[in-house]
C-alpha cells in the first residue's frame, strides 16, 4: 500500500457523505467519522509507548537510582533530555506526518510527557510506587495517561472489560460531538473561521482589547478543550485496554466549569500536564528554595517555553507565532494565579467570592484569559490543525459541489 494513503498523510477530507439533504436552497452533507485514521493514529502512540519503555530502562538505572547527583544531572540534561527535546522533529520527519494531528499526537504527547518525567527523576520526585522496581518504572514511564495507585493495596488499581467499553464509549460519543461542534464553524457566521493562516493584525496591541477577538478566542478554546477531551478518552481507552489499569482522567471541564484560575489550570484543565509540571517543574524549583509564586511562574513559563519549540516544528505550515508571545500567555495566568493566592484569603475578597454565583466566577475565569488568548490560539487555529482534526470526526457540512 502507497504510504501517502494512509492516514497520517491525509491533508484532505475526501470522504463521501453518508446523508444528503437540502435546506433554505444549500445542500448538505452528514460524514462518518474515520475509522481507519483512529485505527493507525493508535497504532502510532503504541509504538510511541514501546520506544519510551526501552528508553526508560537506561534512564531508571541511570537517573531515577541515583537523584540529585552529578551522574543525574549530567546524563539527565547532557543526554535524556535533549534526546525527547529533539525526538518530535526526527518523528515529524521520519514518519513523514502530513496530517497535523498525527503530528501533535504522534510528537507532542510522548516527548512532552518524557521531558517532565525526566526532570522528575533529576531531582527525585519520582513517585515512590514508580520507584520501586524496572518493570513499575517502564509501566510509569511508557504510559501516555497516569494511572490510578492506590496506596493501601500497594498496587494500581485494575478495571475490567465494563471499564474499558466504558472509555469507548466516551471517546466515540466525544468524535461524534466534538465533530459536529466545529461543523458550526464552517455553518455559522457566528464562529471564526480557522485554518487561513495568521491575519496581519494578529498580534496588533489593539487586538487585546478586541471584544471580538476576545470572543473568537474563547469559541477556540471550548473546540480546542473538546478536542484535548477526545485525545484524552482516546488515550484512557488504549490504556486500560492494554494495561487494564485505572487511569486519571485528563480534562474535567474546566471552561465551564472553573471558578478561579487556579482551579482551571491546577484541578480541570489537562491534568496530564499538570502533574508533569508539578513534579518536573514547581517540586524542583521550591526545592532548590524558591517560593511558591515563583515555582508557579517556573510551571507556566516552562510550558510556555516548550509551546514556543513544538508548534512550528510540528503543526505550523508557515510562519509561526511570535516568539515569545505564547509564553507570554502562560506568564499572563502566572499572574493571575499568583495574585489569587495573595489576596484571595483576604476577607474582603473572601466575602465577594463567597457571594457570587458560580456561574458569574466562571465566566471572570474565562473573561480573564480572553485578551491574550488569541496569542495561545495561533498554533492551533490559523495551521492546518483543526482542519487535518476535522478528517477524523462525525461532520455537518455543505456539500463540496456547492
Amino acid at each position: 500500500m502507497d504510504a501517502s494513503s494512509l492516514p497520517h498523510a491525509w491533508t484532505e477530507d475526501t470522504r463521501t457523505p453518508i446523508v444528503q439533504f437540502s435546506f433554505h436552497g444549500s445542500s448538505y452533507g452528514l460524514y462518518l467519522l474515520s475509522i481507519p485514521m483512529w485505527i493507525e493514529l493508535v497504532c502510532f502512540i503504541v509504538a510511541n509507548a514501546s520506544l519510551a519503555a526501552l528508553f526508560s530502562i537506561v534512564l531508571y538505572f541511570v537517573v531515577v537510582r541515583n537523584p540529585s547527583t552529578k551522574l543525574a544531572y549530567l546524563t539527565g540534561f547532557g543526554l535524556f533530555l535533549p534526546f525527547w527535546i529533539f525526538a518530535p522533529k526526527v518523528l515529524c520527519s521520519f514518519c513523514d506526518l502530513q496530517n497535523k494531528i498525527f503530528s501533535f499526537c504522534v510528537c507532542v504527547v510522548t516527548p512532552n510527557v518524557s521531558i517532565f518525567r525526566i526532570t522528575e527523576a533529576i531531582f527525585g520526585f519520582t513517585p515512590e510506587y514508580a520507584k520501586k522496581s524496572l518493570s513499575s518504572f517502564a509501566l510509569y514511564f511508557a504510559s501516555p495517561m497516569y494511572l490510578v495507585y492506590d496506596k493501601k493495596s500497594d498496587k494500581f488499581l485494575k478495571v475490567g472489560w465494563t471499564k474499558v467499553l466504558w472509555h469507548l464509549q466516551r471517546f466515540v460519543g466525544f468524535l461524534i460531538f466534538t465533530g459536529l461542534l466545529q461543523s458550526l464553524f464552517t455553518l455559522s457566521s457566528f464562529f471564526p473561521s480557522y485554518g487561513q493562516g495568521t491575519p496581519s493584525n494578529w498580534y496588533h496591541i489593539s487586538e487585546i482589547f478586541n471584544p471580538v477577538m476576545w470572543k473568537s478566542s474563547i469559541l477556540y478554546a471550548i473546540l480546542f478543550q473538546f478536542y484535548l477531551a477526545t485525545f484524552g478518552e482516546g488515550l484512557s481507552f488504549v490504556t486500560t485496554l492494554i494495561t487494564r489499569r485505572q487511569v486519571v482522567a485528563m480534562m474535567n471541564n474546566p471552561i465551564f466549569g472553573s471558578n478561579s484560575p487556579a482551579e482551571f489550570w491546577g484541578r480541570r484543565w489537562n491534568s496530564l500536564i499538570h502533574t508533569c509540571l508539578k513534579n518536573g517543574v514547581y517540586k524542583p524549583v521550591r526545592k532548590l528554595g524558591g517560593s511558591r509564586e515563583m515555582a508557579v511562574l517556573a510551571s507556566f513559563v516552562a510550558s510556555g517555553l516548550f509551546h514556543e519549540w513544538i508548534l512550528p516544528v510540528v503543526i505550523f505550515d508557515h510562519d509561526g507565532p511570535v516568539p515569545g508571545t505564547t509564553s507570554l500567555f502562560f506568564v499572563w495566568q502566572a499572574m493571575l494565579i499568583s495574585l489569587e493566592y495573595t489576596v484571595g484569603h483576604w476577607k474582603i475578597v473572601s466575602n465577594i467570592t463567597k457571594s457570587l454565583p458560580g456561574l458569574v466566577k466562571t465566566g471572570l475565569v474565562i473573561l480573564s484569559g480572553a485578551p491574550l488568548g488569541h496569542w495561545f490560539c495561533d498554533g492551533y487555529v490559523n495551521s492546518n490543525f483543526f482542519v487535518h482534526g476535522h478528517i477524523g470526526l462525525m461532520a455537518l457540512l455543505p456539500l463540496k459541489d456547492e
